[in-house]
């Protein structure tokens, strides 16, 4: 192993235990290690320790609810629900009676942190009205977050107060070269979500061979810029039928090298570091948490609104455990998901 590499590894592990941040060409010269390398699985214990540390080797499994399917006039290359692409053209909708059933039901499992994704243009009115009404009809305490499209801060702190605690949104990679979206505009919206009562979550969105280093790192500074409060690594996955269609996938070992990275960046702040989707040697690396998903998907030419995944929820309970997690309870659970950001508001107990 290359002494200098494995004293810089080191160096930035002892610094983030400090809740210190590393600075920009710690980062550049993390990402340049060999993913292959035995620098790298060095480098990869040092994020999993960092994780065992930080997030008191707790891991956590989100359920998430994709609310709503539409052919959309963004376009991104790497997305199937780009219209011009014509993987599919109908429409659907869950029906919020559908996501409260489903949630009352994860609840009485255990489960306490939940996710609704909507496309671009879905209503904030109607996300308003579907947090009140879950806060009025799922009894219990528990964490709902958002990944939604374009607001400000008086949206944002519409949907806070009808009952949401934080919400996702990115300056993805490829943004205005992949996408038709202005990447100000989305940094816009970064912004008025962190200077609104939510938290914000954010991503290293969506990773590929086509992005660069200094892409990410970026990003990675723009989110420390912002306070957000958990960041997910993000493989872009190859959907046949769009523009990326024989594209090559960037590999599980990049993956994981990256996940190790964002580790390296936290400062100690950013306790949980999602991997998606989800896969031991990411979680091996230092993300500790992943979500159950249902419903549209974007990843998907086959609209089916079941679960993306093979395994349930408690299939995921073993995924973390055979990468060394502990899942937490739920008190802890809840508590640590409200102190991650700086959202310290409790979460409203339902019926």
């Amino acid at each position: 192993m290359d002494d200098k590499i494995k004293k810089l590894i080191d160096d930035s592990k002892e610094c983030v235990l400090r809740d210190e941040y590393v600075g920009r060409e710690v980062l550049f010269s993390l990402l340049s290690i060999n993913p292959l390398s035995e620098e790298n699985e060095y480098l990869r214990l040092a994020g999993r320790e960092i994780a065992r540390v930080k997030a008191k080797n707790e891991g956590r499994v989100g359920s998430a609810f994709g609310m709503d399917l539409s052919p959309c006039k963004m376009n991104c290359k790497f997305c199937s629900l780009g219209e011009k692409w014509h993987l599919f053209d109908e429409s659907y909708e869950f029906s919020f009676d559908d996501v409260i059933g489903e949630m009352k039901r994860i609840v009485k499992m255990g489960f306490y942190q939940f996710t609704i994704r909507t496309t671009e243009f879905y209503s904030v009115d109607k996300l308003c009205e579907l947090g009140k009404k879950i806060r009025a009809e799922v009894p219990g305490r528990f964490y709902i977050g958002l990944n939604i499209g374009e607001v400000n801060v008086e949206e944002a702190t519409r949907l806070y107060e009808a009952g949401f605690n934080s919400a996702y949104h990115s300056w993805r990679l490829g943004e205005g070269r992949d996408t038709e979206f202005n990447p100000e505009v989305r940094k816009a919206t970064m912004r008025a979500i962190s200077q609104s009562p939510l938290s914000l979550t954010t991503g290293l969105d969506p990773i590929g061979i086509e992005h660069t280093d200094e892409e990410i790192v970026d990003r990675i500074e723009f989110f420390r810029e912002l306070n957000a409060s958990t960041v997910c690594v993000m493989k872009r996955i190859t959907v046949p039928g769009t523009p990326m269609e024989g594209t090559p996938e960037v590999s599980d070992e990049r993956i994981a090298q990256i996940t190790a990275v964002v580790r390296m960046a936290s400062g100690g702040k950013w306790k949980n570091v999602a991997a998606s989707p989800p896969m031991q040697l990411a979680l091996r690396s230092g993300a500790n948490t992943f979500g159950i998903n249902t419903g549209a998907n974007p990843r998907n030419t086959k609209q089916q609104f079941g679960k993306w995944m093979k395994f349930d929820h408690a299939g995921a309970v073993k995924f973390l455990s055979d990468a060394g997690y502990e899942f937490s309870n739920p008190s802890a659970y809840i508590n640590s998901a409200l102190n991650d950001g700086k959202n310290k508001k409790n979460v409203p107990e339902g019926t």
